[in-house]
């Protein structure tokens, strides 16, 4: 049997495995053991970050306007994009291959890691910079301006604190992720408050009180120091270079696959205006409840998938997928019947009566998490057996159907036409994923027997 050094999850006995069936072996790994403690850790860990990230746009909609939540949801996608690249570039590699070492060798591959992560930290600093100076010169809109000086100074504290949680995870210390993600959640959102009340908040403050919380979480993480790193400096290259063979096709898999969650919302803007763009991200905000669950079980399922099939091959894969994507479909379509029944009712609730009359459009984006969250199965799978790159070509796929959809549709039917085009692209682009991964699996299992 094959075995992964360093592998906390608990694995069952190779024959139990085989003679298991395929659905009563999977739902019962899935419900009973240490495998359920994590992944209710991991979904508890992403609905206190998504349940901050709401609660933030419902306080940014009622105070600045649904205006003011679009440009927060531009400045939020170029945030967003840094955290992205840094975690295909770092944090999926160090998941895949943390696994493979251990000892001394562990301590400096996880030491390495945070040289990389300053690195590329800088090189976001720089990006902001030539952002500033295209604003300077007209390009860009002139409302984003304050809030990226602020981003200038706040952005590697949010960078450097979305690296931890996702360190976190792939050592399985859900806990240390929850105790630094609750840390800035109370932190933000007492800020937030406080600048209600003190009627001071704008879209600016909000980064700045993002910076702070980010700042006392990744201190918080640097005092307890839950794992052990070692600083070899003639490492450090060669282990950017051996990440670097993976984290590229993921990197590239991410910029082509979600180009259309970084350009849909621009699109907006300048097709409409920033409020169109607002309305985008409210009902985004409520699809997004969903997305919590579907994140929450992926930083679970990514390197349970990698143990799975370290220690079983392509059956112990194929069991951990099944069970996961069971999970993914009652859960998360039982969530869009939900949205469908409630119309506008939550979104006027929380954001005002700027949203009247935006509860179709809210789920439509819901079906598109849920498309996604098929295409995430699948994503992992082909992560798990080391084939990254064959990601690109339903992201690819997707991509492409998702822009020339919306471009289509967004002159005429608005926000409405960015979330279908969602649904369009996602849908096929998860057929494609899944399809390769199939393929695939069944060409490592003729490998297995030879």
């Amino acid at each position: 049997m094959r075995t992964v050094a360093n592998a906390t999850t608990d694995t069952p006995r190779g024959e139990q495995a085989k003679n298991s069936p395929l659905i009563g072996y999977g739902l019962r790994r899935f419900v009973v053991g240490e495998d359920v403690r994590r992944a209710s850790l991991a979904v508890l860990d992403q609905g206190v970050v998504s349940g901050l990230s709401f609660a933030t746009s419902a306080i940014i909609a009622t105070s600045c306007g649904r205006t003011g939540l679009g440009v927060a949801h531009l400045a939020l996608t170029l945030l967003f994009l840094m955290m992205n690249v840094q975690g295909e570039l770092l944090n999926a590699p160090y998941t895949i291959y943390r696994s493979r070492k251990h000892g001394r060798r562990l301590h400096a591959y996880s030491g390495s890691a945070f040289v990389h992560q300053a690195i590329l930290a800088g090189i976001g600093t720089v990006a902001i910079i030539a952002l500033l100076g295209l604003n300077s010169i007209g390009i860009g809109p002139t409302d984003l301006t304050p809030s990226l000086w602020v981003l200038l100074f706040a952005g590697p504290f949010c960078l450097l604190h979305t690296f931890l949680r996702n360190f976190s995870f792939a050592a399985f210390q859900f806990r240390v992720a929850v105790a630094m993600d609750v840390a800035v959640a109370i932190v933000q959102l007492t800020t937030l408050v406080v600048l209600v009340q003190l009627d001071m908040l704008t879209v600016p403050w909000l980064f700045v009180a993002m910076g702070v919380s980010s700042l006392i979480a990744c201190v918080g993480w640097f005092v307890v120091r839950p794992e052990p790193l070692r600083y070899v400096r003639k490492l450090v290259l060669r282990h950017w270079q051996e990440n670097w063979s993976f984290g590229r096709w993921a990197l590239a898999s991410h910029v082509v696959g979600c180009a259309g969650s970084y350009v849909l919302p621009w699109m907006l803007a300048i097709v409409h205006d920033q409020a169109a763009t607002g309305t985008y991200a409210g009902c985004g905000k409520l699809s997004a409840l969903a997305a919590t669950f579907v994140a929450g079980v992926a930083h679970f399922l990514s390197p349970r998938a990698v143990a799975a099939f370290t220690e079983h091959g392509v059956s112990g894969l194929k069991r951990v997928l099944f069970t996961a994507g069971i999970v993914y479909i009652v859960t998360v379509g039982g969530f869009c019947f939900l949205v469908g029944l409630s119309g506008d009712f939550i979104l006027v609730s929380l954001f005002g009566n700027d949203f009247v009359g935006t509860g179709p459009i809210a789920l439509v984006l819901s079906i598109a998490v849920l498309a996604n969250s098929l295409a995430i199965l699948g994503g992992n799978g082909l992560w798990a057996i080391n084939r990254p790159e064959a990601n690109l070509i339903s992201d690819l796929v997707a991509v492409v159907l998702t822009l020339a959809t919306a471009a289509v549709l967004v002159q005429s039917h608005g926000v409405m036409g960015i979330a279908i085009a969602a649904v369009v692209g996602g849908t096929v682009g998860a057929v494609v994923r899944g399809l390769t991964l199939a393929t695939l699996m069944k060409r490592v299992s003729i490998q297995e027997a030879a």
